[in-house]
């Protein structure tokens, strides 16, 4: 069932097993086609404009496959039951569905937001209901929808059935040893240590032995193996206990997923390109690098309604990755990696349909991808390709996403699977000017930094 904060206490005198009505938007069947199995003995509604925004949205490239299953879901129910628009069971728990093709007067709505809308049609169809007597809570991932729902006086929920609990885990511990311990470390390269067992594969160790200290990784037999500080891609190297663990795990080829989280300008971009050369022209374990980028990195527009030609609409989304790659690569390095195909930058709508065999794949930005389209994502790889998310929860450009869905939820359920590693880098790489706007914009409030 989902929860978050009512926009009004509309349900608050709510007796425990009084029948609720839960009106779902477009957003919560897009997130979840199975949504409406998942709300125990209470009553869902699904206000009809709701199935014309799916249908239009089966051909989008992310989200199309989401808006079919949920579409043939409940084609499914109207198979079984006959009629949609009468009361069916859903659920283990007594629960009941129906399709809502009444209670469309718009007239309970305040005079400003009587327009043709389907977010009004939406608030129209809950509000009704509402007025019968019913306990309406309208649920959206939309945020919009959920403020103008608070704006009408209907109580407004987020869909979080499918959120996991985010457990605050960095990809890095602090473990106490002796001296002993990290001399044996260093001579032999792996240590056996009791307190490092529970932790999950790959998390990055410090390990403090009196006037000693070494940095370790957690491998798949739960044993703890040096990270040298001499180690580099590309010509970088780590500057932090953090980027240190990271460029361990990115040169780890068995790490086929490698998480990559930290504010602005701490140096996640830089050392997944750089891995991503290294495997390319120095390795030679992959033929090219990819790098994604989701369109709301530069606002959400669609290409085709971009002026120019394809490169030139192209340009906003590759720009940040050269200029990335301009403080990492000479200019002659650069003209040869891209004269030779060696590197693609594309927005994630290029990924449909394909299937990504002996390629370093980066997905920027990842932070503004719904968990259902990152799944999408990963499961494009093909054989020999390894993937780096990288990502700051504090820029989500997408609205439907928030802090515990999304990248942080496919963080939580990885966690400790051996082809998985996640590593959150601290220390800023940028100017002493940009850290320090960085870190003014943080105490005006989560997510405005840039």
């Amino acid at each position: 069932m989902p929860h978050g904060c009512q926009e009004r206490s509309v349900t608050a005198s709510m007796n425990p097993g009084t029948i609720r009505t839960y009106v779902l938007d477009t957003s919560v069947l897009l997130s979840d086609p199975w949504a409406t199995n998942r709300f125990a003995e209470h009553e869902v509604v699904i206000p009809l404009v709701v199935i014309s925004e799916l249908e239009g949205k089966r051909h989008h490239h992310e989200l199309g496959w989401f808006a079919r299953t949920a579409l043939r879901m409940l084609d499914d129910l109207r198979l079984e039951y006959g009629r949609l628009d009468q009361s069916i069971p859903v659920g283990t728990q007594g629960g009941s569905l129906h399709v809502e093709l009444n209670h469309t007067d718009p007239s309970v709505l305040p005079v400003g937001f009587r327009t043709d809308s389907n977010d009004s049609r939406i608030l129209a169809c809950a509000l009704n209901l509402a007025a019968e007597g019913k306990l309406v809570t309208l649920v959206s991932k939309d945020i919009p929808l959920r403020v103008k729902a608070g704006a009408v006086g209907l109580a407004a929920d987020e869909y979080r059935a499918q959120d996991v609990v985010n457990s605050g885990w960095t990809g890095m511990a602090e473990l106490d040893t002796t001296a002993e311990v990290i001399d044996s470390l260093f001579e032999s390269g792996e240590a056996d240590l009791e307190s490092a067992r529970d932790l999950p594969c790959h998390t990055g160790i410090r390990l403090l032995g009196g006037t000693s200290s070494a940095l370790g990784r957690v491998n798949a037999d739960k044993q703890v193996q040096l990270v040298r500080g001499d180690r580099e891609v590309f010509g970088l190297r780590g500057r932090s206990a953090e980027q240190r663990v990271a460029l361990d795990i990115l040169l780890d080829e068995s790490v086929g997923i490698v998480s990559l989280g930290g504010k602005a300008g701490t140096g996640k971009s830089a050392l997944a390109l750089c891995a991503g050369l290294e495997a390319v022209l120095e390795r030679r374990s992959h033929r090219k690098v990819v790098v994604f980028r989701p369109l709301y990195a530069v606002g959400g527009q669609e290409l085709g309604y971009l002026p120019g030609s394809e490169s030139e609409k192209m340009g906003p989304w590759a720009q940040a990755v050269f200029d990335t790659l301009e403080g990492l690569a000479s200019p002659a390095v650069i003209e040869e990696v891209l004269a030779r195909g060696m590197l693609e930058v594309l927005p994630l709508t290029h990924i449909r349909g394909r299937s990504l065999h002996d390629s370093f794949v980066i997905v920027d930005e990842a932070q503004s991808l719904e968990r259902n389209v990152l799944l999408t994502v990963l499961s494009r790889l093909g054989t020999g390709s390894r993937v780096v998310l990288t990502h700051d929860v504090a820029q989500r450009d997408n609205l439907r996403v928030g802090r515990h869905d999304g990248v942080a939820a496919v963080i939580e359920k990885l966690k400790g699977h051996p082809l998985f590693a996640h590593v959150t880098l601290v220390r800023s790489e940028r100017s002493p000017i940009a850290a320090l706007v960085t870190e003014m914009l943080e105490e005006f409030g989560p997510g405005l930094s840039a």
